[in-house]
């Protein structure tokens, strides 16, 4: 059995590296993925393959849409979304999907969603679950922030989820992402940022992943 722990930094993956190596027979590894979506899809279509992982568990921070998910807590992602792909046109804004470049079903897309099917494993993290936005740019806009959070509903951003989401589906390979919240979006005074609270939110739901997979071989 092997267990992967990604993380798109050395920053983000540091905090868990002592629980690399082999525990009762389960096997887990550490991988830097690189920064943002197109590293992060290079370095999973490498080296993601059902031949070798059972499960790839992404760990990393956050930004927060939603006074739901309070900075300092974690979150399992459900649904990842490209949407800031598009254009600002006419007042109004218009995704891949609304340009028609694009259908909302096109594997491995489900109404336009990432969508993580794996139900019995996010359940397992005890996590709420989350709709996270995946972004190139750090929103600071307030017209394009009231866009994801009141248009697409999203609950976070990130800058590789979506890629990773991409990556194991296409891969047909098991996965979770757990997002620790370590801002508000928007919030760009790094002294109000809980970045170690973050990380240290991630660790019970991934123990609890970790030590499920370690008593449950061929799952």
């Amino acid at each position: 059995m092997k267990l992967v722990i990604a993380a798109a930094t050395e920053l983000e993956l540091r905090p868990f590296i002592h629980l690399m190596g082999v525990k009762n027979g389960l096997s887990i590894e550490g991988w830097v993925t690189g920064l943002g979506s197109i590293a992060t899809t290079f370095f999973l279509s490498e080296n993601v393959s059902n031949q070798f992982q059972h499960i790839v568990i992404q760990v990393g921070i956050a930004g927060s849409f939603s006074d739901t998910f309070g900075v300092g807590t974690a979150v399992v992602v459900q649904d990842e979304m490209i949407n800031d792909m598009g254009v600002f046109e006419n007042n109004s804004y218009q995704d891949l999907f609304a340009l028609g470049l694009l259908h909302e079903n096109t594997a491995p897309f489900s109404n336009g969603m990432l969508h993580n099917h794996h139900d019995f494993l996010l359940k397992k993290t005890n996590l709420p679950l989350a709709r996270s936005m995946s972004v190139n740019e750090i929103s600071t806009n307030a017209k394009k922030i009231s866009v994801f959070k009141d248009v697409y509903k999203a609950d976070i951003e990130t800058m590789e989820g979506s890629a990773f989401h991409y990556v194991c589906l296409m891969r047909n390979i098991p996965f979770v992402q757990i997002r620790g919240i370590s801002n508000s979006v928007g919030e760009r005074d790094k002294s109000k940022w809980k970045i170690k609270e973050a990380i240290d939110s991630i660790f019970p739901p991934l123990n609890k992943l970790i030590a499920f997979y370690s008593q449950n071989p061929g799952i």
